[in-house]
């Protein structure tokens, strides 16, 4: 019985050292018949301390590159450029964006329905007063106006045969007023009948009837000959106005209509600018109205850049009417010359000096970094970089003035960029 048992717990200990070679597991001998069930095919725990190792070596991996990045961030120095503040005169500028217009542009167009004959001008033409844009065709105005030029030479004599008529009624009122005086001398000598006598005064009074009728005959045959006169006259302005001339000297800069197109009364044939009357219509806030009068000088920049897109100008008035949805008024400026290529209603920008301050402290546009809304710059101290705010007054170029916030002396930094709190910088690349 004895041997019997020895031999169960040997076979357990082989069994179990067979299991976990390798493992460094050990089960005391009084437990082997015990826990025989639960030791064969069971896992045996892991090691700790193979996993302690990794997770230090992963500590240590973070821990150089914390140190890595914080030493690069804060212990190495970062090149920047530099602005020293100092008083200086600073020319303050008000900007704003307008567009192109003229004082002087009509819309050419017919006082005539018809249809185009010719058309001597095209977009971009310069024209002379008087220069004929285009013609409609005008045969039945020509018609008209050789029937009323008729009906006028008809009247004309008409007036010649009616002073004519006069002519001979005044002969007879003559020779009436002979025979009249020389019966009434007869008469007073009793030498003539009282019958002759009123017949000449009968005779008198046909004579002088027939002139006053004859003269006016004269008058009615000069009345119908001006009416006539009149309606050719209508007739040829109608016909004049089948040819369509410039009103002024200037550059054609859109046309609407072709040979062949029908136009009615008061349709645009094609527009006229004079480039003379150019001007740049700029809107700005009403806050700055008090700040601006004519004579001012001016910087006319067109979008796009290149040759010629910038221009000098002259503030011509100022507006009188503030828009009630924009709070914007407007400022006509008058060019002192006209880039190359222009068109009406091209966009532009406008900078228009108002004011010379001097002595004052100013910031370059670019150094200024807002946050929450509120500007500020990265100012530079003990060799490392702080945002701090401040507080801006007027614009002037690329600088802005500064009320509050900087003192004379200090450095900031011109381009932030990518400047962070607490940078340390480089000790060049100071501008000014």
């Amino acid at each position: 019985m004895d041997q019997t048992v020895t031999d169960a717990r040997a076979r357990s200990e082989r069994t179990v050292k067979k299991k976990d070679t390798g493992r460094h597991a050990w089960v005391p001998p009084g437990d082997v018949a015990s826990n025989d069930a639960k030791v064969i095919g069971a896992r045996p725990p892991s090691r700790p301390g193979r996993r302690f190792r990794r997770l230090g070596a992963l500590v240590i991996v973070l821990a150089g590159i914390c140190a890595v990045w914080l030493g690069n961030r804060y212990f190495v120095s970062h090149a920047v450029e530099r602005f020293a503040i100092k008083p200086v005169d600073l020319t303050v500028e008000l900007s704003g964006p307008g567009t192109l217009d003229a004082t002087r542009i009509s819309l050419v167009s017919s006082r005539l329905q018809g249809v185009i004959a010719t058309m001597r001008v095209d977009r971009n033409d310069r024209v002379s007063q008087g220069d004929i844009v285009a013609e409609i065709v005008t045969d039945d105005l020509k018609s008209e106006l050789g029937a009323s030029l008729a009906s006028v030479d008809a009247a004309r004599k008409a007036v010649d045969l009616a002073k004519a008529d006069r002519e001979h009624a005044e002969a007879a009122l003559t020779n009436a007023q002979s025979n009249f005086d020389r019966r009434k001398t007869l008469l007073e000598k009793r030498v003539a009948s009282k019958e002759s006598y009123d017949t000449a005064v009968s005779t008198l009074r046909q004579a002088d009837a027939d002139l006053k009728r004859s003269q006016a005959a004269i008058e009615q045959a000069k009345a119908q000959e001006e009416e006539a006169a009149a309606t050719a006259a209508v007739q040829r302005v109608k016909l004049d106005d089948g040819t369509i001339r410039a009103p002024f000297e200037g550059v054609v800069v859109s046309r609407d209509h072709y040979v062949g197109d029908t136009i009615t009364p008061g349709a645009e044939i094609v527009r006229l600018v004079d480039p003379a009357s150019i001007i740049l219509s700029a809107r700005f806030d009403e806050s700055s109205i008090y700040r601006l009068w004519p004579g001012q000088k001016a910087v006319i920049r067109f979008n796009g850049g290149g040759k010629g897109s910038s221009v000098t100008a002259t503030v011509l008035r100022i507006g009188r009417q503030v828009d009630t949805e924009t709070r914007e008024f407007s400022v006509d400026l008058r060019p002192e010359t006209l880039p190359p290529n222009w068109a009406v209603g091209q966009r532009a920008m406008t900078t228009i000096e108002i004011d010379t301050r001097e002595g004052v402290l100013a910031v370059p546009t670019n150094a200024i970094e807002r946050r929450k809304g509120k500007p500020g710059v990265w100012i530079i101290d003990s060799g490392r970089a702080y945002w701090i705010a401040i507080t801006l007054g007027d614009t002037g170029g690329p600088f802005v003035e500064v009320v509050q916030g900087l003192e004379p002396g200090d450095v900031i930094l011109s381009e932030p960029g990518d400047v962070y709190f607490g940078m340390k910088v480089a000790e060049s690349g100071a501008r000014r």
